[in-house]
């Protein structure tokens, strides 16, 4: 990798795409068994209100993507490039998210679908976002970021409703089968990408920092506002419940808040205390994110089928635990892909 990019930031891109593809590492199958059930809850969505570690994977990415704008837009002015370039990028990157994403579903459904809640689409929306701020001062960022919040609380609590951060009662839910036809499973909205906004906006800020800070101030920086994100989150959600599936604002400021604390631990790791060999396969797997998040997405269920051919006698042998191995077997394939191409210097960019 090039020497202006942060290892840390490869090393949480990397982190976060294994997380992803490990679809709870198999431990799911443990749920109900005393401890090892308690862990595996922390591999599942929260059915409604409440944070789970699995959770924060998208909050984790989404905060990712604004981390590397003030990077990869810097490198872009310094080549010459124009806002106007640079804007026509931009929209071309969210055509194709939004493409991707749309592929990645349709495959997965057996026919095409128009599925705007897949993490592409929403980062999409996001990006543009963020972009549109990316040359105003931090704190008019971060005003835009708290409106977005403001913004959102407004448009469910507004609708008059008693409880308007259910399930069957909230805004978001009532616009896309207006709009679209239709409700998306598991509750989530569309209207999602307007909160998840603050998440990107926060990790441009955060880049922003990192670009510009000595590693002192960046650490003081990162581990006040992440703590102060999280008591915030946490003190707003007796008013506004923590629901990752519709990105309540309560739910923005926590996921935001852990966003800022994890990033602030890779960079102690990898970029002060410099120990980054121990990360290196992270990195590897972070530079094509994208190439593994649609990997995993057209090809996961054939892997899951094909991979009990070859890891069936652990399964017989010790059933829960064979399916923990098989598992681990899929994502150890996956890691693999990705340090192939890696060592070929292949790099999947859009």
């Amino acid at each position: 990798m090039s020497n202006d990019r942060l290892y840390s930031l490869d090393a949480f891109r990397g982190f976060t795409m294994i997380w992803m593809i490990s679809e709870g590492f198999g431990l799911r199958v443990f749920e109900g068994y005393g401890r090892l059930g308690t862990l595996a809850a922390q591999f599942e969505h929260v059915e409604w209100e409440g944070l789970a570690a699995w959770d924060l994977i998208q909050p984790f990415f989404m905060f990712i993507v604004g981390v590397a704008m003030p990077y990869s837009f810097a490198a872009r002015r310094a080549r010459g490039e124009t806002w106007g370039q640079s804007f026509g990028h931009v929209l071309k990157r969210c055509a194709l998210l939004i493409g991707f994403g749309l592929i990645a579903r349709s495959v997965q459904a057996g026919k095409p679908v128009l599925d705007l809640i897949n993490v592409l689409a929403q980062v999409s929306v996001t990006y543009l976002i963020a972009f549109l701020l990316l040359g105003f001062r931090w704190r008019i960022q971060a005003a835009a970021g708290l409106a977005l919040l403001a913004l959102t609380w407004i448009i469910y609590a507004g609708t008059g409703q008693p409880e308007p951060w259910t399930r069957e009662g909230n805004i978001g839910r009532a616009l896309d089968l207006a709009i679209l036809g239709k409700n998306w499973g598991g509750g989530y909205a569309t209207l999602n990408c307007l909160p998840s906004a603050f998440n990107t906006i926060a990790g441009v800020l955060a880049g922003v920092l990192l670009r510009s800070a000595a590693p002192a101030r960046i650490m003081g920086v990162l581990a006040g506002a992440g703590l102060g994100l999280i008591a915030a989150g946490l003190a707003l959600a007796p008013l506004v419940p923590i629901v990752k599936k519709i990105w309540t604002p309560s739910f923005a400021l926590l996921s935001t808040g852990c966003c800022l604390l994890a990033l602030l631990v890779f960079y102690w790791v990898c970029d002060v205390w410099k120990k980054q060999k121990w990360a290196a396969i992270l990195v590897m797997v972070g530079a094509n994110s994208i190439f593994i998040y649609l990997f995993h997405e057209i090809l996961g269920r054939w892997m899951r089928q094909t991979a009990p051919v070859f890891t069936g006698w652990a399964i017989a042998w010790w059933p829960q635990w064979g399916q923990v191995f098989t598992a681990c077997a899929i994502i150890a394939f996956e890691v693999w892909v990705c340090v192939w191409l890696y060592r070929r210097r292949i790099f999947f960019k859009i």
